[in-house]
């Protein structure tokens, strides 16, 4: 299930737990909002709970009525989608790599996946590669 993140509510949890509680609504289609908490643990790609803002595009994946994992795919500011993202070791390479675009199709910063590089939210073909 994809969601878009509408606003955070509380960092930290019961006691300063280690969770965030966030409202979010279903990607693309819209939907009612949900409220929805998730373990610092099951954040895959996200270097801390506290960089979560509104706006950002999340893949979640549940255990029961528990999310399991979250998945960061995109966000509508660059500078959320920067200071949020962990990312993988990247080898070394004699060509550019484009690790985050502006799509054009869903209208988000999208981290960028596969060769030739594909938006994570939607998709579609980063605009600067050709086939």
């Amino acid at each position: 299930m994809r969601v878009v993140v509408r606003e955070v509510l509380n960092v930290g949890g019961f006691f300063a737990g280690e969770t965030v509680t966030l409202t979010a609504q279903p990607w693309p289609d819209g939907g009612p909002e949900q409220t929805l908490t998730i373990d610092d643990a099951a954040l895959r790609n996200v270097t801390a709970r506290h960089l979560l803002t509104p706006g950002m595009v999340l893949e979640l994946h549940w255990a029961g009525e528990r999310i399991d994992q979250a998945t960061l795919l995109g966000a509508a500011q660059f500078t959320d989608l920067q200071a949020a993202r962990r990312l993988p070791p990247i080898p070394p390479s004699f060509s550019p790599r484009v690790l985050s675009f502006r799509c054009p199709t869903c209208k988000v910063w999208a981290l960028a996946v596969g060769d030739p590089p594909t938006c994570a939210v939607c998709g579609g073909v980063a605009p600067h590669v050709s086939n």
